[in-house]
């Protein structure tokens, strides 16, 4: 008997979170690959993955030439990894689980959204041209310099984009960096959402463990937005779900990264940002 979508969805996620992945964190498939992991036809991984990519479980990148797959290769989401996980508690609980949950599609406005924020987030979405990058942050605090950590933040960035720039297969791209408005307030909070679901990689500093900063990260997480965490090395993450995040720990205001791969990491993160951007 055929299964249906989200039942093939769900096996395709156990596949792609099973995949090995490289010293970067990637892991990516094509169709051919999914089809002997998995044993399902091209018309059903196509429409599998098509929902998981809707469901921003998963990532892909089309290119033409890949007939009878809608794709060239896909990779699982942070998103999609806890999706797996929690298909695996569910199991353990003895409850059969065999389809993926579909995240249900906004109705309405979060924070009291109107046509004008969304018009802002569909453009810089939509701009191939830029690279948006936030930074959420405490903005006094006794573990670095405010000032020199968002200089050297933003120069991190601009060097990774330089470098990407000037790869012969790259999509040619500028930066937009902008560090996260100061204070709450409805209409403040509705520019700082918009600001973390519009951008293209949303960098957080935790190190006071700033219960702003959190709910910012959670923001960023719920709308499948690239997600960098930062902290001094001397400083514990955090206790909850978002510990399971890859962190990058830095000395001195982000002067220096104590993984000596920092910057080649950087560089992949920025590069499958562009290529994402490239596919909306």
């Amino acid at each position: 008997m055929a299964k249906s979508i989200q039942e093939n969805a769900a096996i395709i996620l156990e596949s792609l979170a099973k995949l090995p992945r490289d010293i970067f964190g990637r892991s990516e498939v094509d169709g051919n690959q999914l089809a002997a992991r998995t044993n399902l036809i091209p018309m059903e991984i196509n429409d599998a993955v098509t929902l998981l990519v809707s469901s921003r479980y998963a990532e892909w990148i089309q290119t033409i030439g890949t007939t009878p797959y809608d794709f060239h290769s896909v990779s699982i989401t942070p998103l999609g990894r806890y999706e797996y996980e929690r298909l695996q508690d569910q199991a353990k609980k003895e409850t059969v689980i065999t389809e993926v949950i579909r995240p249900p599609v906004p109705i309405g406005s979060p924070y009291g959204f109107h046509d004008e924020d969304w018009e802002i987030v569909s453009l810089r979405k939509a701009d191939q041209n830029k690279l948006f990058v936030v930074l959420g942050y405490q903005f006094n605090s006794m573990y670095f310099d405010s000032d020199k950590l968002c200089n050297n933040i933003e120069g991190m960035f601009k060097k990774a984009v330089d470098e990407y720039n000037k790869k012969p297969e790259s999509i040619k791209i500028s930066l937009s960096f902008k560090p996260l408005a100061a204070g709450y307030g409805e209409h403040l909070f509705n520019e700082i959402a918009r600001d973390i679901i519009s951008a293209d990689v949303a960098v957080f500093e935790t190190s006071d463990m700033n219960a702003n900063v959190m709910i910012e990260m959670g923001v960023a997480l719920t709308w499948g937005v690239r997600v960098l965490p930062l902290k001094r090395n001397d400083r514990p993450k955090p206790p909850s779900d978002i510990s399971g995040q890859t962190w990058a720990d830095y000395q001195e205001s982000c002067e220096q990264f104590i993984d000596p791969e920092h910057h080649m990491k950087l560089l992949s993160l920025v590069e499958r940002a562009a290529r994402k951007k490239s596919r909306t």
